[in-house]
C-alpha cells in the first residue's frame, strides 16, 4: 500500500503541492490521498474477483452447452458467492475519514486496513487460480473447495469492518 501512496504523492498537481505546505492542510491532503488509494485498491480487488466470476460463468456456459449438467447448482452458488464478494469489496467503507468527520481513522487503523486488503489480494489470487484449474467437467470436489475458499475470503473481509467499529467506539467515548 505504501507504493500506492508514493505514486499518489508523485502525481500531485501544483495546487496540492502548494497546499501541502500550509500547516494543518497537509494532514487533510494525506488523509484524502489515503482514501483515494484505498478506493483504488478495493476497486482493483473487486475487479480481480469479477475476473474469476466471469471465468466461472464461462465454465458454466461451456458445461451447459456440452450437456455436462452435473453440479451446475454448486457452480452457480460459487458464481453468486464470487459476485457477492466483489460487490462487498467494491462498496466497503473508505479507509479514511473525511476532514470534517466526527470520528477520525488514524494511521494505525489505516495500516490494519491495508494489511487486510493485502491478505485479501492473496485470497483473491488463489480464487482466480482455482477457477482456472477447473476441469472440463464440473468436478464436485473442486467446486466445493472453490466455494469454501470464496466463503473464507468473504469472512476475512468481515474483519475489515472491525477496524471501523473499533474507531467508532473509541471516538464515542
Amino acid at each position: 500500500m505504501n507504493d500506492g501512496m508514493e505514486r499518489a504523492r508523485d502525481r500531485r498537481n501544483i495546487l496540492e503541492r502548494l497546499g501541502a505546505k500550509i500547516p494543518g492542510f497537509r494532514g487533510y491532503l494525506e488523509r484524502e490521498m489515503r482514501r483515494e488509494v484505498d478506493k483504488l485498491q478495493r476497486d482493483w480487488l473487486a475487479a480481480q474477483v469479477d475476473r474469476a466470476r466471469f471465468a466461472m460463468n464461462s465454465k458454466i456456459r461451456d458445461w451447459t452447452r456440452t450437456g455436462r449438467l452435473d453440479n451446475l447448482d454448486l457452480a452457480g452458488s460459487t458464481e453468486k458467492a464470487l459476485d457477492r464478494l466483489a460487490n462487498r469489496i467494491r462498496h466497503a467503507d473508505y479507509g479514511s475519514s473525511g476532514f470534517f468527520d466526527a470520528v477520525k481513522i488514524g494511521e494505525a487503523e489505516l495500516d490494519r486496513l491495508y494489511a487486510f486488503d493485502l491478505a485479501l489480494s492473496e485470497s483473491v489470487e488463489y480464487l482466480a487460480l482455482q477457477v482456472e484449474q477447473l476441469p472440463e467437467t464440473a468436478d464436485e470436489q473442486m467446486l466445493s473447495r472453490l466455494l469454501d475458499a470464496t466463503g473464507a475470503a468473504d469472512r476475512k473481509f468481515d474483519e475489515r469492518a472491525t477496524v471501523f467499529e473499533d474507531v467508532t467506539q473509541k471516538g464515542a467515548v
